[in-house]
């Protein structure tokens, strides 16, 4: 039994051996290497394109959004008691209005 198992042992041993021999000699591909090269070529420059025009043009936008709503909110905070005024006085025309009609339609 031990003969057996010893003998099971070294066989998984010579097997192993056996498979990382055949894995060293496997032919190596040219390919691969500059596949990945190449790979990781094109995304640095996508990603400095990226970053030297695309994301600078984003920002001006953006930044010129922030300014856009800068510039209505300060105009809505100048403009609403003006709006305010507006009303008022335009509710007092039309009521003096109605009145001087209602004082002319009555004999």
């Amino acid at each position: 039994m031990k003969v057996l198992a010893a003998a099971l042992l070294l066989l998984l041993c010579v097997c192993c051996l056996q498979a990382a021999l055949v894995r060293r000699e496997a032919p190596t591909e040219e390919t691969d290497p500059p596949a990945v090269d190449d790979f990781f070529t094109r995304h640095f420059q996508s990603f400095s394109d990226f970053m030297t025009k695309d994301l600078p043009q984003k920002m001006q936008a953006a930044e010129l959004r922030s300014q856009a709503e800068a510039y209505l909110d300060r105009a809505n905070k100048q403009l609403a008691p003006l709006a305010e005024e507006l009303r008022s006085n335009i509710l007092g025309l039309f009521s003096s209005l109605l009145e001087l009609g209602k004082g002319k339609g009555q004999p």
